[in-house]
């Protein structure tokens, strides 16, 4: 089996936000390693500012409402106060990493699969927030996408994280890597 290349499917989507969240502070931020994320699911500042959520215990809430003083929805929202060390320090630790979040691709008519897999390109860690949407949106085939991820793993010794719906993670065989599901039991409302 080859660890270095995990699926992790759930029942929902919204499962997997907090599991990605951890990975981007655990890798991302304390162990300094340099991160591709692509996003299907969300737009990157959503993942950012869960990120900095996170990073500096600040509602969640609160935060996109700095982040998108236009957007917040009540008065209430509005009138609460940040701490600006803790924003600030968190703000900081995700401006310093080596973590790229993409939800958009630059030139159109470029797959999807030689974006997020592109060999002159070097990560050591990519991570993608919705396997099934990645093949929705390609022209490759499931067997050309599996054998790219395998090499490009090899090739720079890069941990492959791919998230996926449980139903899609039974249309498919995953062979040779390491599937987990999230427990949705377990999980707290994030």
């Amino acid at each position: 089996m080859n660890e270095r290349i995990s699926l992790i499917y759930s029942r929902n989507p919204k499962e997997r936000i907090p599991l990605l969240i951890n990975i981007l502070d655990l890798y991302g931020i304390k162990e300094q390693k340099t991160i591709y994320m692509q996003s299907f699911l969300l737009r990157t500042s959503y993942y950012v500012n869960r990120l900095i959520s996170h990073l500096s215990k600040i509602n969640f809430q609160v935060i996109e409402s700095y982040m998108f003083p236009v957007g917040a929805k009540t008065n209430a929202l509005k009138e609460q106060k940040i701490n600006v060390q803790d924003f600030i320090l968190a703000l900081e630790k995700v401006r310093h990493a080596n973590i790229v979040i993409s939800s958009s691709k630059v030139f159109p008519e470029q797959d999807w699969v030689d974006i997020i897999f592109d060999f002159d390109n070097e990560y050591q860690m990519i991570i993608i927030d919705s396997l099934e949407d990645l093949l929705k949106n390609t022209t490759k085939s499931f067997k050309c996408l599996k054998n790219t991820i395998e090499k490009y793993s090899k090739r720079y010794n890069a941990q492959i994280i791919l998230f996926m719906n449980e139903k899609g993670f039974k249309k498919y065989n995953f062979t040779n890597w390491q599937v987990s599901s999230i427990n949705h039991l377990t999980m707290k409302n994030f």
